[in-house]
């Protein structure tokens, strides 16, 4: 039985194969020609796919890098009151002004900017690595192109 459906397998592959064995024989020049066409176009397509990919992703890492600036602008510091500067301008001109009596740095260690800044940078650097792939991307596609 198992014999059976092995050659039965078998006779089915080759009718199946048979057209395409008809076609193309091995070392014409037709079948090399027709099989690095399609090489170079299955590798188009797949490098054209991932340019697509890198393109959207870094719009979108965009907006995300937008965000997180935003996020460590506000933690960064704030905006004092017009009292607030006039009182630190006249320490300041009789020396007397401390890092403590700055209005414009926050007082809480908890709202630091240092993680909002990290990612920031962070992102940043993710976004020019692709941003780089996608050049070297469309590079490969003109070599292609040609």
């Amino acid at each position: 039985m198992k014999s059976l459906r092995f050659t039965i397998g078998i006779v089915a592959l080759t009718v199946w194969l048979s057209p395409v064995l008809a076609g193309a024989q091995p070392g014409s020049a037709d079948s090399d020609a027709g099989i690095a066409s399609k090489e170079s176009s299955t590798k188009r397509q797949s490098l054209v796919l991932e340019l697509k990919a890198l393109r959207e992703g870094v719009a979108a890492k965009q907006a995300e890098l937008a965000k997180l600036r935003h996020k460590w602008m506000v933690s960064k510091g704030r905006t004092p009151t017009e009292e607030e500067v006039k009182e630190f301008e006249k320490k300041r001109a009789r020396g007397e002004a401390t890092a403590e009596d700055n209005p414009y740095v926050n007082r809480n260690p908890l709202s630091s900017p240092a993680r909002w800044r990290a990612a920031y940078y962070e992102k940043l650097a993710e976004i020019k690595k692709e941003k780089e792939r996608a050049a070297l991307l469309e590079q490969e596609l003109g070599a292609l192109a040609r």
